[in-house]
């Protein structure tokens, strides 16, 4: 399932409380916090956040229920008043299909990969130029 029109996201992460700006998102990215790269983006933010949607623009806002928004006074970044609050977040729901999705064929998940670091069994000693200076490409 393809989600053909990526929209604007502003969302506010609940780790660290950075607000994040997507251009272009699709419920099929994976979204994470540019500050802690926490997940922004799962069910347990409809719980915490308000979904408010920019009748003019079409960007989205997920921000904490506590974050107050006012009919007519609130603008969105295009300057428009015109918001509508979501009485629930639609936004998570979506991404949860489209994970689903994804993942039907991916087979197994490890839990132990971590992408932001190299592998445990590597062994690399010395300096780290030390990488560049034994390159056997030269």
């Amino acid at each position: 399932m393809t989600f053909s029109k990526p929209i604007d996201l502003l969302v506010a992460c609940r780790a660290c409380g950075i607000e994040n700006l997507i251009d272009g998102y699709t419920p099929e990215l994976p979204a994470v916090c540019s500050q802690c790269r926490e997940r922004l983006i799962d069910r347990d933010l409809m719980e915490s956040h308000q979904e408010i949607k920019c009748g003019d623009c079409g960007m989205v806002l997920l921000l904490p229920k506590t974050t107050e928004v006012t009919a007519g006074e609130s603008t969105c970044r295009c300057g428009s008043p015109n918001l509508f609050l979501q009485a629930t977040p639609t936004l998570p729901l979506l991404a949860e299909t489209a994970e689903a999705l994804k993942n039907e064929d991916a087979g197994p998940v490890n839990d132990d990969f971590d992408w932001c670091r190299p592998a445990g069994n590597e062994d690399i000693s010395g300096d780290y130029n030390d990488i560049f200076d034994n390159d056997p490409g030269f």
